[in-house]
């Protein structure tokens, strides 16, 4: 065989042998079964990016994909949603606790444009001190036809994957008419 044959002609390739064994037929011979041995993880490392990768990885690879991410998904969610939820993991998990985190996963996972009333803020000495009780308020505006419930449900669900513990909140799910 010409050395230059392109791999899938030529077939399993051997491990690389010093001079010394190139006429040496029982090395050849063993360095060639390992090559076969070593094929098959061979090609499974050459794919492994498709694996790790949310847009190419097979369904099936999804909820462990969730779970090394720490992606935040819901029961019923499509693959697509579930896809977005492990492609934003690394972003949202820098943002966790944000208006900007909440306002990000309101867009790309569930297509919502948020209003947020957000009581944060940096203070000085020089400022007053914050009101008590103060309040995260965030309102979605519903679209015709949409059920008002459900959506205050999936939104609360995720203001409080958000919000952080020691600030409350409320949702508000106004019916654009």
């Amino acid at each position: 065989m010409h050395p230059t044959a392109p791999a899938a002609v030529r077939g399993p390739v051997p491990l690389a042998l010093p001079a010394v064994y190139h006429d040496d037929t029982v090395v050849r011979a063993f360095a060639m079964a390992i090559g076969e041995a070593l094929a098959p993880a061979e090609e499974l490392l050459d794919g492994l990016d498709a694996l790790l990768d949310p847009w190419r990885a097979p369904p099936a690879f999804l909820d462990w994909l969730v779970r090394i991410t720490g992606a935040r998904v819901e029961p019923g969610w499509t693959a697509d949603q579930r896809r977005k939820a492990i492609d934003l993991a690394p972003r949202l998990a820098a943002h966790r606790g944000t208006p900007y985190g909440l306002r990000l996963e309101a867009k790309e996972i569930h297509g919502w444009d948020l209003d947020i009333g957000d009581p944060g803020g940096v203070r000085t000495t020089d400022d007053p001190p914050a009101p008590a009780g103060r309040m995260l308020t965030v309102t979605l505006t519903a679209g015709a036809g949409e059920d008002q419930r459900a959506l205050e449900r999936r939104l609360t669900r995720l203001v409080r994957a958000h919000c952080p513990a020691h600030l409350p909140f409320s949702v508000t799910v106004i019916s654009h008419s």
